[in-house]
């Protein structure tokens, strides 16, 4: 058996409601070559395996691990020398893999691209994307960062970094941290704006910011890792790092008050910036979609301030704990 000219890896869990289309989005390339779909079920307890055969993906399965184990298994499984990721609940474009290898050149070994949105209509999940879609379009050609829903690379700039971090147990910055390893080891990552995948952003703003709230958890553990990317990667700024701990502090004093009620005014102040930059944001997405409604961001931004600032804090915490525990 010849081997295929690129691989799609898929890593899913508990994902029988989705994966169909994703590997029927993923084998339907308009691509000059041939492609392999390989889906690694990571443990999951309902009928990924079964839905993921019969949609025509070659499926390994392995104990859950988290998706940067189950991504990793899946490159390592893969017979390509071009792997290309996406999540088990986006559908790939039919250009997808031609324009995300377009990218691919002797200098640029990995790539990433954009999000299509599959359930318009629904305000929160186009709230999402519009800001998606605002943050992408200011990223120049050679980016810092690539999110694994939308990534190419070859296997040896995978493999020179060694894949994913296992030890991030769930989606939650394991491709900042592999974006960020491999621009350190010195390759360049092209962003490829046209080369997209539907995905189903959130429509409940409960899960939304549960979702958050886990983001800023493990950001502690990332930027313990990468430090000089607190700063900002071109997808995130320093308005961005600005307003969880503000929202976070906003919080401290205001627990303070009954003990310095002076802290009662500081509490507003850092309150009422985090309030600012959150409108500041939902302008500019307005301005860039010429749509009012996207007015309506700045509430999910203040609200997602303090979920990730709710984060932050007890990812300080669990790692001051783990400190303390490797000081014994």
């Amino acid at each position: 058996m010849s081997e295929p000219d690129v691989s799609i890896v898929i890593a899913a869990y508990n994902s029988a409601a989705t994966i169909p289309r994703a590997v029927a989005g993923a084998l339907a390339q308009d691509f000059d070559g041939t492609v392999e779909v390989v889906v690694v079920d990571d443990g999951s307890t309902d009928d990924t395996r079964v839905a993921a055969e019969r949609a025509g993906a070659r499926v390994v399965s392995q104990p859950n691990a988290g998706p940067a184990a189950a991504r990793n298994r899946g490159f390592r499984e893969a017979r390509a020398d071009v792997i290309l990721f996406t999540d088990s609940d986006c559908v790939p474009h039919a250009d997808w893999a031609r324009l995300l290898t377009a990218g691919l050149d002797e200098d640029v070994h990995v790539v990433g691209g954009s999000y299509g949105i599959a359930n318009p209509g629904r305000y929160l999940a186009e709230l999402v994307h519009a800001e998606i879609r605002w943050r992408h379009s200011r990223l120049p050609d050679l980016v810092e960062f690539a999110g694994s829903f939308n990534l190419g690379a070859r296997r040896a700039a995978l493999e020179a970094v060694g894949g994913f971090d296992e030890s991030f147990p769930a989606p939650s910055g394991e491709d900042n941290d592999l974006s960020y390893r491999l621009r350190d080891a010195g390759f360049a990552i092209r962003f490829v704006r046209d080369a997209l995948v539907d995905h189903h952003h959130p429509e409940k703003l409960s899960r939304y910011l549960r979702e958050q709230s886990r983001h800023g958890y493990w950001r502690m553990y990332l930027y313990a890792a990468h430090p000089g990317r607190m700063r900002g990667d071109g997808y995130a700024g320093p308005l961005d790092f600005a307003t969880p701990p503000l929202a976070a502090l906003s919080v401290a004093f205001l627990v303070a008050a009954p003990f310095v009620p002076t802290t009662v005014a500081y509490a507003l102040f850092t309150f009422a910036l985090v309030v600012a930059l959150s409108e500041i944001l939902a302008m500019q997405v307005a301005r860039f979609t010429r749509s009012a409604s996207a007015l309506g961001l700045a509430p999910v931004a203040t609200l997602r301030a303090y979920a990730r600032g709710w984060g932050l804090v007890r990812g300080l915490l669990a790692g001051l704990a783990r400190v303390r525990r490797g000081a014994r």
